[in-house]
């Protein structure tokens, strides 16, 4: 059952590798706006915006990795 559950998620990481990078793409964007709109003056939601793209960027490069592991489906 463990190996199923495995299987099924690297499945679904490969598939929303791309929209992983989409989604790390306009938050980093909302992020820099925000920072450029408070005059270089970070707050939580800037920082918060950088944290969760960084989290998304991670999870579409292992997303990639796991689309193209040879030997797959």
């Amino acid at each position: 059952m463990k190996k199923d559950w495995q299987q099924i998620t690297r499945r679904w990481l490969g598939r929303l590798s791309v929209s992983f990078m989409i989604v790390a793409f306009f938050l980093a964007y909302e992020g820099y706006k925000r920072y450029q709109i408070l005059h270089g003056q970070a707050d939580w939601q800037v920082s918060l915006n950088f944290f969760a793209a960084t989290l998304s960027l991670v999870l579409a490069f292992v997303g990639v990795r796991e689309r193209h592991r040879p030997g797959g489906e």
